[in-house]
């Protein structure tokens, strides 16, 4: 037999304190002195579920769409309930936060007042572009709460995906083979968007930093010195012409300042300034940033560098002031958990970078 709430006003109340407590025990509504008070969106799904009969006070029967209609003013509501019910049909206890943007989500097998919620859920429609920095805003809001921020992106079909977002800073890595001084001065030759260093320093600066990469090798060995010329992507020839250890000149002799081999850069790039200023960053901490187009990414970023280790990194670049659709992370995260990778999406904001990284999260 269905339990019995009352339409009173924006809320529904169970009067009945057995039942009230049952359900209070189980993540629904507030108690108050007149009973439990449910959220239209916590009646809704009770409905739905078979767990209360809703009434008006002339005792007509509310129905689900009823109930939706009370909470649905735009599609954010909906989505808000297409994720709340799922949370709950997959056993999860999820409490409806009335004055946030959040759900509530409680751990595994924890029941309410025993143990304390460690995530928030923020709900976002697939195709509605949002602002990074309004993911970093809502990282930096739950952290202060001392909680987790997991992304719930609602597709059209309805089906719902969750991925963790939180800060990340990299730590800085004291490598030698990161390190400028450790570079031999190269003569590059620009062809197209790229720089070709055609003497055996070309080698040296592979095994050295693994800059660039050996023309014609498809998995050069780390260490290995090979005899062939060395190809520079324009980024890293950016960089290296910036550290005073490249000369680039094009086919007539005349060397490329720094300016002019950025404005070159830029013509063939977009968001290029944004790409330098990544690239620096990552390899002024230690790492050594890749192409990363194979896997939809800027960068594949490693600790250690190629084929010592598989990259724990793939890195989309953008400024903090970019729009982002969800479902353009969520490709990103699918490919970098299938590749057993960390997604991090790392910003420009005025002359730092800030990141934050995105893993999948299973309810």
């Amino acid at each position: 037999m269905a339990i019995k709430g009352l339409l009173k006003g924006d809320y529904v109340y169970v009067e009945e304190r057995g039942y009230a407590q049952k359900l209070y025990d189980q993540g629904y509504g507030e108690l108050l002195d007149v009973g439990l008070e449910l959220h239209p969106l916590e009646a809704a799904y009770l409905v739905w579920s078979g767990k209360i009969e809703v009434f008006d006070q002339e005792e007509k029967s509310i129905m689900f769409e009823d109930l939706l209609k009370l909470f649905v003013s735009d599609s954010r509501g909906f989505l808000k309930y297409i994720v709340y019910s799922d949370l709950r049909r997959k056993d999860r206890i999820v409490v409806y936060e009335r004055a946030t943007d959040f759900l509530r989500l409680y751990p595994k097998g924890a029941k309410i007042g025993k143990a304390a919620s460690k995530d928030l859920v923020l709900t976002l429609s697939e195709d509605r572009p949002i602002p990074h920095k309004y993911i970093l805003d809502m990282v930096e809001k739950t952290a202060k709460l001392r909680k987790r921020l997991i992304l719930a992106v609602v597709d059209d079909e309805l089906n719902v995906t969750y991925y963790r977002a939180q800060n990340f800073i990299p730590s800085r890595r004291d490598t030698r083979l990161a390190r400028s001084g450790e570079i031999p001065m190269l003569t590059g030759v620009i062809v197209g968007d790229r720089v070709l260093v055609f003497d055996k320093e070309g080698g040296k600066a592979y095994v050295n930093g693994f800059w660039g990469h050996p023309l014609g090798i498809d998995k050069p060995e780390p260490f290995k010195l090979y005899e062939v010329p060395l190809q520079l992507p324009i980024i890293e020839a950016l960089y290296l012409v910036s550290k005073g250890k490249l000369v680039v000149r094009d086919y007539n002799g005349r060397e490329l300042d720094l300016e002019e081999l950025r404005k070159l850069f830029f013509s063939l790039r977009d968001g290029s300034s944004i790409k330098e200023m990544v690239y620096r960053y990552w390899r002024e901490l230690g790492y050594i940033p890749k192409a990363g187009s194979k896997y939809g990414a800027d960068y594949l970023v490693y600790e250690k560098g190629p084929g010592l280790e598989h990259a724990p990194y793939l890195c989309l670049t953008g400024s903090i002031e970019d729009k982002i659709r969800p479902v353009d992370l969520i490709r990103s995260g699918r490919v970098a958990t299938s590749v057993r990778k960390d997604l991090i999406v790392s910003l420009v904001s005025g002359n730092h970078v800030i990141s934050y990284k995105m893993t999948w999260f299973k309810p």
